[in-house]
C-alpha cells in the first residue's frame, strides 16, 4: 500500500466507528462511549481530514485517480454526517393553533437567589403545563404567588413538580431508588386526558445504559400500571438510543418528529448532547418541539406542542 493510502486510515476508521455506533447505539456497553461522541464530531473529523489530504494531493499533483478517491471519501463523510445527525436538526415551524404546550425542564435544584429568574423563565414558556425535575427553591420568594396569578396550579410529587393551567387529576411519586425516579401525572386537557410520566435517570457516564434500563423497567413494572401517553425527563440517554425502546415501546421522540433548530439540551450553553427528551405515544403527537436556553440550570428546556389525533 502506498504511503499516502496509510494517511487515509484514521479518517476512514472514524467513519467506520460512526457507522457501527449508529447501528448498535448503546446496546453494547463497550461501544456506548463511541455512541455518545456527537455525530457531527466524528463525521467532521473524517471530513476535515479528507479535505486536508485532498488539498495536499492538489498541491503535490497526485494522480487523478488518487484525487478522485479522496473526493469520494469527502462525499461519504458528508453523507454519513447528515444521515447520522438528521434527527438533531429541525426546520422552522409556527406554533399550531389549538395545540397543547407541554414543557419539561431539569431545573437542577435552583437556590433561592435564582427563584425569580426561574419563574421568569417559566412564564416565558407560555405553556399549558410544565414538568420540572429537581425544582429546588423554584417557587420561593413569591414565585408560587406569581404563578398562581398567571393561572397555574402547582403540585410537587417526589423529585418533580408540575405547574398547570389545566386540571391536575393525579400527581404522585411512583418510584425512587439509586438515582432513578418516576412520578405519574394525569391532566384534564381540552384535547382529552393526558397521562404523563416524569423520568429522571442517573448521570454516571460509565454506567451501561441498556443494562440500567433493563433493571429500571423491571423495578417499575409492578407499580407502574398502564403505559403513559407521554414520558418526559432527563434520561441521561442520548436521542435514538436503543435502550429507550425498553422504557417506552411504541413512542416517538418529540424533537425527532417535529424539531425546530438544534436539538441538544446539555450543557445549556454548548448543548452537544440530547439527553432531555419527550417520548410521545399515539393518539398524541408532537407537532412542534424546540429546546430553549433558560437563564439558569445546566439543561435546556423542552418546549413541545402536542395534538391528539381524532380530536
Amino acid at each position: 500500500m502506498k504511503l499516502r493510502r496509510w494517511w487515509e486510515i484514521p479518517f476512514a476508521l472514524a467513519l467506520l466507528l460512526l457507522m457501527i455506533s449508529q447501528v448498535l447505539t448503546d446496546r453494547l456497553g463497550v461501544l456506548q462511549l463511541v455512541w455518545w461522541i456527537p455525530r457531527v464530531f466524528l463525521a467532521g473529523f473524517a471530513l476535515l481530514g479528507f479535505l486536508l489530504l485532498l488539498g495536499f494531493a492538489l498541491l503535490r499533483h497526485w494522480p487523478k485517480a488518487e484525487r478522485a478517491r479522496l473526493g469520494a471519501w469527502i462525499g461519504v463523510s458528508i453523507l454519513f454526517g447528515v444521515a447520522c445527525s438528521w434527527t438533531d436538526w429541525g426546520l422552522a415551524r409556527e406554533r399550531p393553533v389549538g395545540a397543547f404546550r407541554l414543557v419539561h425542564w431539569n431545573a437542577c435544584h435552583p437556590n433561592r437567589d435564582d427563584a425569580v429568574r426561574v419563574v421568569d423563565a417559566l412564564l416565558t414558556f407560555d405553556a399549558d403545563a410544565v414538568v420540572l425535575t429537581d425544582p429546588g427553591h423554584c417557587f420561593a420568594d413569591g414565585g408560587a404567588e406569581r404563578l398562581a396569578a398567571a393561572g397555574y396550579t402547582i403540585a410537587q410529587p417526589g423529585s418533580f413538580a408540575i405547574i398547570s393551567r389545566v386540571g391536575i387529576v393525579e400527581a404522585r411519586p411512583v418510584f425512587a431508588s439509586r438515582g432513578r425516579s418516576l412520578s405519574r401525572f394525569e391532566l384534564d386537557t381540552p384535547l382529552g386526558r393526558l397521562r404523563l410520566e416524569g423520568i429522571d435517570l442517573p448521570s454516571d457516564t460509565t454506567m451501561p445504559r441498556f443494562a440500567n434500563l433493563e433493571l429500571f423497567v423491571a423495578a417499575i413494572t409492578p407499580v407502574r400500571g398502564d403505559l403513559p401517553d407521554i414520558l418526559a425527563g432527563d434520561f441521561n440517554i442520548t436521542r435514538g438510543s436503543a435502550s429507550l425502546a425498553l422504557l417506552a415501546p411504541g413512542t416517538h421522540e418529540a424533537f425527532a418528529t417535529a424539531g425546530v433548530g438544534w436539538g441538544g439540551t446539555y450543557p445549556r450553553r454548548w448543548p452537544f448532547w440530547a439527553i432531555d427528551q419527550m417520548l410521545v405515544r399515539a393518539p398524541w403527537r408532537a407537532v412542534r418541539a424546540e429546546m430553549i436556553e433558560a437563564p439558569v440550570s445546566r439543561h435546556r428546556a423542552q418546549v413541545v406542542d402536542l395534538v391528539r389525533d381524532g380530536e
